[in-house]
């Protein structure tokens, strides 16, 4: 198991960058189709990158909020990448672009 932790300048100040992921996918999205990518089973981090934006929901289809979203259910609107600590118990993540995309979802174990 790699451990995730920032990398430093020789000062000790974080730079923009991280360890190399133990274990790499990647989704090809079609224009609003929903995917669900199933996490492997020790993943506690997951950093999401996508060519265009997209949502995503953890332990959920994801959704493109049509109306207002104000009960706390909307997926999350990941622009270009995202580093997420993934939830206890959480198996899978859903997601959904309004535009072709491909997504690579880097795991760190």
């Amino acid at each position: 198991m790699k451990r995730l932790s920032a990398i430093l300048d020789p000062n000790g100040s974080p730079l923009d960058g991280m360890n190399v992921s133990d274990f790499v996918d990647a989704m090809a999205l079609g224009i609003t189709t929903a995917e669900v990518y199933t996490l492997p089973t020790t993943a506690k981090y997951v950093r999401l990158t996508g060519t265009t934006p997209f949502y995503c929901k953890f332990g959920a289809a994801g959704a493109i909020p049509a109306t207002e979203v104000a009960d706390g259910s909307a997926s999350t609107l990941v622009l270009t990448s995202r580093l997420f600590a993934i939830p206890a118990g959480c198996l899978t993540i859903g997601f959904i672009s309004p535009a072709a995309s491909i997504v690579t979802i880097e795991c760190f174990l």
